[in-house]
């Protein structure tokens, strides 16, 4: 590498440079660490249907290895730092319902399609929070986790293994006790707010404003 440096030019300071970048970039992958990059595609402007007002959306990729995780984010046009975020564990389709009126509450809200496999999804989970956290207008000190249906299993374990990472637990219809699903479970300090889906989502949406302003 060096010696192609110096064909081309280069100066000593500066091919030390790149080469330690390089090493640095291959110590990074050979060791597994979970990076994200936000995605270059549009912003779009939509609308939340409950709260009537237009929230910024657009995609945001977080990857684990070299493995991308496809998602999107949606906040106020006006968001200029410290919010509050939410992880929308389940689908993106499912989760853009919520997400654009969780943005409209003034929150930074994000969805994506879960994998399969646990596993898998813990260390997805694990790259998109530490992602989130990184955001300039996110307070990383209030991240969120909402699981529904097979997300609240994901949710909620990733939540008990990483309670530094996780400012509170939020599960929609999880259709099991969530402090019995880990012995890590009985750990958890926290409270966490169970949904019942048969209610309005503008009910269910003022039940998690009450929560995470409660913290």
């Amino acid at each position: 590498m060096n010696k192609f440096l110096e064909k081309v030019g280069v100066s000593i300071v500066a091919r030390v440079g790149i080469t330690l970048g390089i090493a640095v970039a291959v110590a990074l992958l050979a060791g597994g660490v979970y990076f994200f990059v936000k995605s270059l595609g549009p912003r779009d402007t939509e609308k939340a249907p409950l709260a009537k007002v237009k929230v910024i959306s657009e995609d945001m990729g977080f990857y684990v290895k070299s493995q991308k995780i496809e998602g999107r984010v949606y906040r106020l046009e006006t968001l200029t730092e410290d919010a509050p975020a939410v992880i929308y564990c389940q689908s993106e389709e499912h989760g853009a319902v919520w997400c654009r009126e969780l943005a409209a509450l003034g929150y930074v809200a994000y969805c994506y399609d879960l994998s399969d496999g646990e596993k898998a999804r813990q260390k997805e989970l694990l790259a998109i929070v530490d992602g989130i956290r990184e955001l300039r207008f996110v307070n990383r000190r209030k991240v969120y986790l909402l699981g529904e249906a097979h997300g609240c299993l994901t949710a909620s374990t990733f939540a008990f293994e990483n309670t530094g990472k996780i400012a509170g637990l939020m599960l929609l219809s999880p259709g099991f006790n969530p402090l019995e699903i880990s012995r890590k479970a009985r750990r958890y300090s926290k409270p966490v707010l169970v949904l019942d889906a048969s209610l309005p989502q503008s009910s269910l949406l003022q039940e998690i404003s009450s929560y995470i302003g409660s913290d």
